[in-house]
């Protein structure tokens, strides 16, 4: 591939071509699922309709007047989105022709411009061992060049610190004041310890977690012997991948891995995207869109089988009126 196609430039153009002008037609009325967050001011009340969110649902109206009600609120003209970049020497990595970082990249310049079309703004923080740079958020597809800029500039790492995410995420919720979207973009290759500072995050803002992967991780070939190196420390070790006992171990300590990162993002509150090299952007966002769609209406109608129930509203809540 030439040079002047791996440019900023080149690359959102291809992006807006080949991705963003589906993605816009596919998302259309749920393009607010995707992207969740409200204004703070009340506009109105209105009975509950099948799929509202129920976090929203008013229930001292709604015991006054035997029915669901939800509150509705003016949505703020500007939804502010940060990306929060995992850029240590781990997200270099890749098996095949692309990086988990050219992936990083690709999911940045797609959603900022997705977001930024609609005339939100985006701003972003960059962090190796810890967070070295942030980003204002502005609106414009200047931004989203700046920020494809500033990714195609860094260095690549041959080697440093352990990265401290939880470190990260708590300058994070220090810097944010507003309600925000936040994309935490990362393959959560950290130290220990980051899910409550995520889980205190997400208290705040809408956090979406976009695990980062490649299929050599989890699965490795038979390929005889193979010098191993740590992508964060360097440290490097020989193995035998004719073994197949290694190869079975290998795979049950990913799988084992990959249950726990999710167990810790379900125990944090947060949705997580896992996007693998492997993966066509298109279809892992609109895949991650339904998720998250599904995910409300079952919190939904959860919900509602829990305060309808007879002990609840028919009769909890007529002792409430009548004292």
């Amino acid at each position: 591939m030439p040079a002047s196609a791996r440019t900023p430039e080149a690359i959102l153009r291809r992006l807006e071509w080949t991705v963003l002008r589906r993605l816009d037609g596919l998302l259309q009325g749920d393009y607010r699922t995707l992207f969740r967050g409200s204004g703070i001011d009340l506009a109105n009340l209105r009975e509950y309709q099948a799929g509202d969110d129920v976090r929203y649902i008013d229930w001292n109206v709604s015991a006054r007047m035997q029915t669901l009600y939800v509150r509705e609120y003016e949505e703020d003209r500007e939804l502010t989105a940060w990306f929060v970049l995992d850029l240590s020497p781990s997200v270099d990595f890749g098996s095949d022709a692309i990086s988990k970082r050219a992936v990083l990249a690709e999911f940045v310049a797609v959603m900022a411009r997705l977001l930024t079309g609609r005339g939100n703004a985006c701003g972003a923080m960059l962090f190796s061992a810890g967070m070295d740079r942030i980003v204002p958020p502005r609106g414009g597809r200047r931004q989203v060049l700046h920020l494809l800029n500033l990714l195609a500039a860094r260095p690549r790492l041959v080697r440093a610190a352990p990265t401290d995410l939880g470190a990260v995420l708590r300058q994070a919720a220090g810097i944010l004041r507003r309600h925000a979207v936040v994309f935490v973009v990362s393959d959560f290759i950290s130290r220990p310890g980051w899910e409550k500072p995520l889980g205190f995050l997400a208290r705040r803002h809408d956090v979406v977690a976009i695990r980062l992967l490649d299929p050599s991780e989890t699965h490795i070939p038979d390929l005889g012997m193979l010098a191993f190196q740590d992508a964060e420390t360097g440290e490097q070790i020989l193995v035998d991948t004719h073994d197949r006992g290694f190869r079975n171990r290998f795979r049950a300590a990913a799988e084992q891995h990959q249950a726990a990162l999710r167990e810790r993002f379900a125990k944090a509150g947060v949705d997580c995207l896992e996007l693998s090299t492997t993966d066509d952007l298109l279809d892992a966002i609109v895949r991650f869109t339904q998720m998250r769609k599904q995910r409300v209406r079952g919190a939904a109608g959860a919900a509602l089988a829990s305060h309808l129930a007879p002990a609840s509203i028919g009769s909890t809540l007529p002792q409430r009126i009548a004292s």
